[in-house]
């Protein structure tokens, strides 16, 4: 006979006792980012508020130097990675020298927290520059018009750039009389650099500028029918005073520092012309000429012919281009066969292949 099954219940297994949570593993990296956002919080305050002084120091200096800039509201915003500058109805007069306004109807200015010496500007148009001497202005519309400009810790200028699509430039009308065209592009460009003074001379500026599907009725007098391409490329040395002053003024200034307009490259062709350009001038204290400059032309006879119809050609001048026309040597120009000339400057008598055949009045 089998023992009895016992039915007495199995006591439960004893529990391991859980690890308690710990919280300093949550809590303190959240603190840690709570106290990094109000330490760059208030870095970003304090880094706008001087960005508004230094704003503000930068309009007197340029109000020293002949450039009184203005904006009826003006805000920084941008909060937490860059600054935003919003200015409406910007506006720059010169005062001494050629006296110019130019105004827009706002401009948006942005600089990143990690550069703020790179600025980036937006503009938005129309725009409208005025000579305030002779009463002359111009307007200028784009879909898109774009400055840059790099400064060193000093807030002086090393580097700028501007790029304009679709850009208009018109001259308006009488009352009543349709505004004149003196120029369209689908692309305008221009940039600039600072270039070291040698020899102990100021600084000067290396540029570099050019257009796409240009397009004027001035352009089409000349008988350049676009559309016209341009582009230009060289270095003036001792030019980096960019104070108002009059061209005259200028020159003299530019002469006296001992400067020299170096062209590297130039050219602009339209469906029938090809003009190009390289060489260096310079001016002596008396505002004269001096250096050499190669030219080349494709459908010179063309360019005199309009030149002449639109009266761009002085009486004095016209001889001396008739004269190129007849003694260019040969060549490729811009891929076009076109003729090459030699021309050089002496206190200005103008020289080609080392014969003279003008006089360029002084510059100043």
């Amino acid at each position: 006979m089998s023992a009895p099954v016992s039915s007495a219940p199995v006591p439960p297994a004893p529990t391991v006792p859980g690890r308690r949570p710990k919280p300093w593993l949550v809590i303190v990296p959240v603190a840690l980012v709570v106290v990094a956002a109000i330490a760059w919080s208030g870095l970003w305050f304090y880094a706008a508020g001087r960005a508004e002084r230094e704003i503000d120091a930068w309009i007197g200096r340029e109000a020293k130097l002949g450039r009184i800039w203005t904006c009826t509201d003006r805000h920084l915003a941008g909060f937490p990675f860059r600054f935003e500058l919003r200015c409406l109805m910007p506006k720059l007069e010169t005062v001494g020298g050629d006296a110019m306004r130019f105004t827009a109807a706002s401009v948006e200015a942005v600089a990143q927290v990690w550069a703020p010496n790179h600025i980036v500007a937006d503009f938005i148009g129309p725009a409208r520059v005025e000579d305030l001497n002779t009463g002359q202005s111009y307007v200028a519309v784009w879909s898109l018009l774009q400055m840059s400009g790099v400064g060193d810790l000093s807030g002086r200028p090393e580097r700028f750039s501007l790029q304009a699509h679709d850009l208009k430039l018109e001259q308006p009308g009488a009352a009543g009389a349709q505004p004149v065209s003196i120029l369209s592009a689908h692309l305008f460009e221009f940039h600039a650099r600072r270039s070291p003074g040698q020899d102990g001379k100021p600084d000067g500026v290396d540029y570099a500028s050019g257009f796409s599907g240009g397009e004027s009725a001035l352009l089409n007098a000349l008988g350049a029918q676009g559309p016209v391409e341009m582009a230009l490329q060289g270095t003036v040395t001792a030019s980096a005073d960019l104070r108002p002053m009059s061209v005259a003024q200028r020159l003299r200034a530019w002469a006296d520092a001992g400067g020299v307009a170096k062209l590297d490259r130039f050219h602009i062709t339209s469906p029938k012309i090809a003009v190009t350009a390289s060489g260096a001038v310079a001016l002596d204290p008396q505002g004269r000429i001096n250096g050499k400059l190669d030219l080349g032309f494709a459908g010179i006879n063309d360019l005199v012919q309009g030149l002449d119809k639109a009266g761009a050609i002085p009486r004095e001048i016209a001889p001396i281009v008739s004269a190129l026309a007849m003694v260019g040597k040969p060549g490729q120009v811009e891929g076009r066969k076109g003729a090459i000339f030699a021309l050089s400057f002496d206190n200005g008598t103008l020289k080609l292949a080392g014969f003279p055949v003008g006089i360029v009045p002084p510059l100043f």
